[in-house]
């Protein structure tokens, strides 16, 4: 019968059997299926799920009524693998345990999508059905797409079922599901409904609109008087399914009405549960008959003890049809039946809550333990929608208010901003306490910054710290640092300086051990506005101070770092965020991981170190896109795109500038707009287009971007023969090199002197910088000195002079993938009466591997197993074994014991 629903869907069924035969073949895939009700999104699932053989079958099913339970969807989905748990890694395996409440948490709510793609993979070849995701819990449905979006090559494929209002993963392909062109209605008429006359067919097709389950259900029922306007003619088609629906369940008799509420009201279709609790109100003769009669209607299925709702609307019909007392009084039999199930504590209390009709403080005060427990396993919806319900039952205001701002923290921490902002108003208008008042205008600073817009989340934090400034002090100041660091993303120098200025009239108590943080964030405000000359001091005194804070105080230990980019101090910036990383890594914290390879990589991109920036940034790059977070993804994309100019991959370059640049306009994060604009400018600079290259640096509008790139700016307007621009440019450069007291950037300083200065007193100037470099790493801007150098010495006819800084420079930009920088030097090398040589291989070949080969062959290298290098990079071993099996031939290698024996750089930021 399912076979028929399908008819007029050859397409869809071929895009269902690509992604099952590259399944076959050892692949891997995400689909999600998209339609209105009844459209045959539950039948194209089945249709898979008989396609295929030798596969294990995993199937779960979103409930509206218990969407938020926590881990419902998980409990469903890996109950027949559960066994298998044994054999993951010890931190993946603790994860599960701790999401299906079976040991203590364990991790945050991204290691939880890497435990189910490893348990996944370990049972492939496996096909994943999910009906009904719109209604899946928001923990389960963010564990399963975050493991989706990190399939490769496991022969694992997971199709999701969803409403059209079901918010799009980004990433995951998507089969949008139409409704039947009329010939294909009338053929699924005629074969569903073959004694129909020609006219009813035809008053079904226009109620039905080519709706598969419409045609079929309204065939049924066509023969039936209409009212003057035809009863279903004004209703959207949902509602149209619902009262026809509603019809068949109602013409059943009370004892059968009574057992589909129940079946409704239960997520699991535990039908032992759904008999026992028939049982409460009847005897079990009365409720096997029920169930006969249920089935015999084709409103259920039964199969292995588990029953199913023919199709969700039947469910949604049933329940919703239900009178408000009668479907309290079936969760409370619900809940009486599992008082006697062991591990079902927070299900008996979830229908408790949901029978209640007046407050209860006691249900309330238990369904506070209960978001606290699921919080602390980053069950953070479902800790949302507990602290809601909980205020709900609250008889007192104030702790109304407060189980209220419990709940909107929690729906900022699981993504639910819109929801996050109600609960928030909510809170408001129920407290005078300033200290929940100040919690929930971090909320909404939060909600501000997460959704794109950190000048409008730095106001919130002023106005909420100017009310608390004189009763907490402390949490005053936090809220002022952090204010200032949202405005320094937006370049607002303006309000940073303001808020700096109230910042500097709290009086912290020492003990607090806020002092250095205060300082610090006073002198970034003062670099904003272009000062910066004594920032060095108190950035310098926070990070003495967080060298020595562990590595899981990582918030201090990142803004630091942050704070070490901004004076240019890579290698502690380095020396900060590294065990930061390692630290994400080792408890599963995908969520921190991409804040730390972000400083890690700017950090390599300072130091010259290209290639490892490239690894880091590309990681974070597509763990921050897989897990939404925006921010790190348009700035990761920015450091990309600059490493892509350095590269002279161009279609690369612009795409992700590009892309950086719409963000940071559109969001007014001027951070994320610099850096793409400094990467257009780098790649017209490589390329020779100094004017275009001109346009693009002058652009870069962040303080800190544009000390970054004025070198390259007063290079393009010397080679523009744009003098006075370079002059111009070339004291604040001066400036900036002397204040961060970095070898490398004085060296740049020196070379920006050499350009800038005319006649012969240029030398002295050149071999200062080149003089410099060869006392410090940093081959990038090494190579381009001696590149400036040797073009001086041969337009001054030293030749052989020339051609020994060329090479250097030639070695150098081979060695770094810098393509246009090395034709450009073996251009100059053949202008000086040097033949052109063939780059050859050795260390180009490292730049043959995509991020992620090289990543991979560098831990196996170290002796790692493809399962430890999978934990750590947050993949499934079988993708870690295809990285090899590609890596391989690039590197002129055939094992893994041959690795060894090459030089494949230091990794740092890799979970070395």
């Amino acid at each position: 019968m399912r076979e028929s629903i399908l008819t007029g869907r050859m397409r869809e069924r071929q895009v269902v059997d690509e992604l099952l035969a590259g399944m076959a073949d050892g692949g891997s895939g995400a689909l999600i299926i998209r339609g209105e009700p009844g459209i045959g999104k539950t039948a194209l699932l089945e249709y898979a799920g008989s396609a295929v053989e030798g596969t294990l079958l995993l199937s779960a099913g979103g409930v509206e009524t218990e969407a938020e339970l926590p881990f419902a969807g998980l409990h469903q989905l890996l109950r027949p693998v559960m066994h298998r748990l044994e054999e993951l890694p010890r931190t993946q395996a603790d994860a599960l345990r701790g999401a299906m409440g079976l040991g203590p948490p364990s991790g945050d709510r991204f290691l939880l999508g890497l435990a189910v793609l490893t348990l996944l993979t370990d049972c492939a070849p496996v096909l994943c059905l999910i009906d009904d995701a719109q209604w899946l819990d928001r923990s389960s449905a963010d564990a399963l797409v975050f493991a989706a979006r990190r399939l490769d090559a496991e022969a694992v494929a997971l199709l999701f079922a969803a409403r059209e209002d079901w918010p799009a993963p980004a990433g995951l392909a998507e089969l949008p599901m139409a409704r039947l062109d009329p010939a294909a209605a009338e053929a699924l008429l005629r074969e569903r409904a073959p004694g129909l006359s020609p006219q009813l067919r035809e008053r079904v097709m226009g109620e039905a609109l080519g709706n598969p389950l419409a045609l079929i259900e309204f065939a049924k029922t066509a023969a039936e008087p209409q009212g003057p306007d035809g009863p279903r003619a004004a209703l959207p088609l949902t509602r149209k399914l619902h009262e026809t629906f509603h019809r068949q369940v109602d013409a059943l008799p009370e004892a059968v009405r009574h057992l589909l509420l129940l079946a409704s009201a239960d997520d699991t279709g535990d039908l032992e549960l759904i008999l026992r609790a028939v049982d409460l109100s009847g005897g079990p003769v009365e409720a096997e008959r029920a169930l006969e009669s249920a089935e015999t209607a084709g409103l259920v299925r039964i199969d292995a003890g588990l029953l199913t709702f023919r199709h969700p609307l039947v469910r949604s019909a049933v329940y919703q049809g239900a009178p408000f007392t009668r479907r309290c009084a079936a969760h409370r039999a619900l809940a009486d039946v599992l008082l006697t199930y062991g591990d079902a504590a927070d299900r008996r209390l979830w229908h408790l809550a949901l029978a209640a009709t007046r407050s209860d403080d006691a249900i309330g005060t238990a369904l506070e333990g209960m978001a606290r427990r699921v919080g602390g396993r980053s069950g953070y919806a479902t800790a949302a929608a507990a602290y809601e319900r909980a205020a709900q039952l609250t008889t007192d205001r104030r702790l109304r208010g407060r189980r209220l701002s419990y709940a909107a923290e929690s729906a900022v921490q699981s993504g639910h901003l819109g929801q996050a902002c109600d609960l928030a108003d909510r809170a408001e208008s129920l407290t005078h306490d300033p200290v929940l008042l100040a919690g929930l205008a971090r909320v909404r600073a939060a909600v501000e910054f997460e959704q794109g817009f950190p000048l409008d989340a730095g106001d919130v934090l002023v106005r909420s710290a100017e009310s608390i400034e004189r009763t907490d002090p402390v949490r005053a100041a936090l809220m002022l640092a952090d204010a200032i660091r949202n405005f320094s993303f937006s370049g607002a120098a303006g309000r940073a300086h303001d808020a700096a200025g109230r910042l500097s009239q709290i009086e912290v108590p020492p003990e607090s051990g806020l002092t250095p943080l205060v300082g610090a964030m006073r002198a970034l405000a003062d670099l904003l506005e272009g000062g910066g000359g004594g920032i060095g001091a108190p950035i310098h005194e926070l990070i003495a101070a967080a060298h020595h804070l562990p590595a899981h105080r990582h918030a201090e230990r990142l803004l630091a770092a942050s704070l070490a980019l901004v004076t240019a101090q890579d290698r502690v910036a380095l020396e900060l965020a590294e065990p930061v990383a390692e630290h994400a890594r080792s408890y599963g914290m995908a969520g921190l991981l991409p804040h730390a390879l972000e400083i890690i990589a700017e950090a390599q991109l300072l130091g010259g170190r290209h290639l490892d920036a490239l690894v880091n940034a590309a990681e974070g790059y597509g763990i921050g896109r897989d897990i939404g977070q925006l921010h790190r993804f348009a700035h990761l994309g920015g450091v990309l795109a600059w490493l892509a100019a350095i590269s002279g991959d161009q279609e690369r370059c612009r795409r992700l500038a590009e892309a950086g640049i719409s963000y940071g306009n559109e969001h007014g994060v001027v951070t994320s707009e610099a850096l793409g604009t400094w990467a257009l400018g780098l790649l017209e600079l490589g390329a020779g287009r100094v004017a275009h290259a001109i346009g693009h640096l002058q652009a870069a509008r962040h303080p800190v971007v544009a000390a970054w790139c004025a070198a390259d700016l007063i290079e393009a307007g010397v080679r523009a023969n744009r003098t006075e621009l370079a002059e111009r440019s070339l004291p604040a450069f001066m400036e900036w090199a002397r204040s961060v007291r970095q070898p490398w950037a004085s060296a740049m300083a020196l070379r920006c002197q050499a350009m800038t200065t005319r006649g012969s007193a240029a030398r002295e100037y050149y071999e200062a910088a080149v003089e410099v470099h060869e006392r410090c790493a940093q081959p990038y801007q090494h190579a381009r000195t001696c590149l400036a150098y040797g073009e001086w010495l041969r337009r001054r006819r030293s030749r052989a002079k020339a051609r020994i800084q060329l090479r250097t420079a030639l070695r150098m930009f081979e060695e770094l993938g810098a393509r246009p920088w090395a034709e450009r030097a073996r251009a100059e090398l053949d202008a000086a009466g040097e033949a052109r040589t063939d780059p050859g291989v050795g260390p180009w070949s490292l730049h043959r591997l995509t991020p992620q080969e090289l990543q991979v062959v560098r831990l196996a290298a170290e002796g790692l197993s493809n399962r430890d290098i999978a934990g750590r990079l947050f993949l499934s071993p079988k993708t870690v074994a295809q990285h090899l099996y590609k890596a391989y031939p690039k590197l002129g290698v055939t094992s893994r014991t041959q690795l060894g024996r090459l030089d494949l750089g230091t990794p740092t930021g890799t979970g070395r």
